[in-house]
């Protein structure tokens, strides 16, 4: 009983196991699934978000500066009068008062120091606006780059699912190739050893299944590869497992629709656009850059300490070493003011990148007009293939019955006696080769439509006709 349960439950997951295998796959669930999986889309997406960040950040530049300070310290108070430089923040700062008679000391005593700073620069002369423009710019940049990406990853899916197919169906005649061989080669031997026929025939039918065997196998190893494929593209390694939507792209031909020539939509230009107007708009930031900012700055602080104003008996002055009565803020100042800064050789860099920025500008429009050129030859020759593949779409099925009515009259004229072995065969290989042929003609259709929609920029052209 418990063997019965366990054969049971070993069929019903090959069941499910078979079900699970045969789930369809159509082409537009490919092309979400390749948007929503891939990695170099997802990159783009993530850059896309980042530079997005960039433009917040240029706006925050109109917000002021607020610096807080606060401390606490337990010091001697020996300075020597003049100025020095900060040495980058290690030098002590003159915190204390200057002692009068000119003796140092060893004695400590706790002081306190807080102060606020604000700098808002309220006129930049544009510099700002121009920055935030530059971060737009790089948002188009990136949106630009990130579409591009997705209809380039679109493209090879479509071509790889319908290569797909149409090696399936490749394979699919190379089957039925076989299963007649196959039944040739039983009723050649049986025919042989009645002495019917020769024992030439049953050599000859046997080289030929062998033949066909041959190329099925090849076939069928070109189709698994060809999905191995489809799921790279598709970022999904396991989508082998679907079972592909063959009846559009076998069994009939596009919508016959007139040629294309427009490009200006392609991704492909509108991402080296972006990279131009990213450049330009990089160019006048730089220029932005030279000139002079003007800030409002304010400053509070309020110090506090051990040591008092007045002096004892030896000319020094008195200290308090009481935590409590020397961190209280003896003193508050404040001040307000306008400040300019204008860095005049800073200038002299920013003219020499921007001249950097306008042939590095140059090499992008050149790099345009490249891609255009090809662009429009690909999309005229694109129009060629179509037209052309239309006409083998017509002829394929013409040849395919006349193959068929071939191969049944050699087969009854063989089993009559009046023709040979060799003209049976050869009737196979033409049947064989037509199926073939049709299949490749009516995918060719297909792909061809696909490489107009590439040039053009609108994958509509293809997906439309397949609804």
């Amino acid at each position: 009983m418990a063997n019965r349960s366990a054969f049971c439950v070993i069929l019903l997951g090959v069941f499910i196991g078979k079900v699970y295998c045969q789930q369809q796959l159509s082409l537009q669930q490919a092309l979400d699934l390749t948007k929503e999986n891939y990695p170099s889309i997802k990159s783009k997406a993530a850059a896309k978000i980042a530079s997005e960040q960039e433009v917040t950040l240029s706006r925050s530049a109109y917000v002021p500066n607020l610096i807080v300070q606060g401390q606490i310290t337990d010091a001697t108070a020996n300075q020597v009068r003049g100025t020095f430089f900060p040495n980058e923040g290690m030098a002590i700062p003159v915190s204390g008062g200057i002692r009068t008679n000119g003796s140092n000391t060893s004695q400590m005593t706790w002081s306190s120091f807080a102060t606020s700073f604000v700098n808002w620069k309220v006129f930049s002369f544009g510099k700002v606006k121009s920055n935030i423009d530059l971060a737009k710019s790089e948002v188009k940049k990136s949106q630009s780059d990130f579409d591009n990406e997705v209809f380039q990853q679109k493209i090879k899916v479509c071509d790889a699912y319908i290569l797909s197919i149409e090696l399936e169906g490749i394979v699919k005649a190379q089957k039925a190739n076989l299963d007649r061989m196959l039944a040739l080669k039983n009723v050649t031997v049986a025919y042989a050893k009645s002495g019917i026929k020769s024992g030439v025939d049953s050599s000859l039918v046997n080289a030929e299944y062998s033949k066909a065997y041959l190329n099925f196998l090849e076939t069928k190893r070109m189709s698994d590869e060809q999905k191995i494929n489809l799921s790279e593209l598709m970022g999904m390694p396991g989508a082998t497992r679907y079972k592909l939507d063959t009846n559009v792209y076998i069994t009939k031909t596009p919508q016959a629709m007139p040629s294309v020539t427009q490009i200006a939509s392609n991704p492909l230009l509108t991402y080296y656009q972006s990279l131009i107007d990213y450049n330009r708009n990089k160019i006048k930031a730089l220029k932005r850059a030279e000139l002079p900012s003007i800030s409002i700055i304010g400053a509070t602080f309020g110090r506090g300490s051990g040591i008092a104003n007045a002096l004892n008996s030896n000319g020094d002055y008195v200290y308090n070493n009481s935590f409590s009565s020397s961190v209280g803020f003896r003193a508050v100042d404040y001040m307000v003011g306008l400040s300019t800064i204008w860095n005049i050789t800073g200038s002299y860099r920013n003219q020499i990148e921007g001249k950097k920025q306008f042939y590095f500008t140059k090499e992008i429009e050149e790099l345009y007009n490249e891609q255009k050129l090809k662009l429009e030859g690909e999309l005229e020759k694109s129009n060629l293939r179509y037209s052309s593949s239309m006409e083998a779409a017509v002829q394929a099925p013409v040849q395919l019955r006349s193959a068929t009515d071939a191969y049944y009259q050699s087969k009854a004229r063989y089993d009559s006696g009046l023709n040979t072995i060799i003209e049976l065969t050869q009737t196979y290989a033409i049947l064989n080769r037509s199926e073939v042929d049709l299949t490749v003609a009516y995918g060719n259709t297909w792909r061809s439509l696909l490489f107009i929609a590439a040039a053009s920029g609108d994958l509509n052209y293809f997906l439309n006709n397949i609804k």
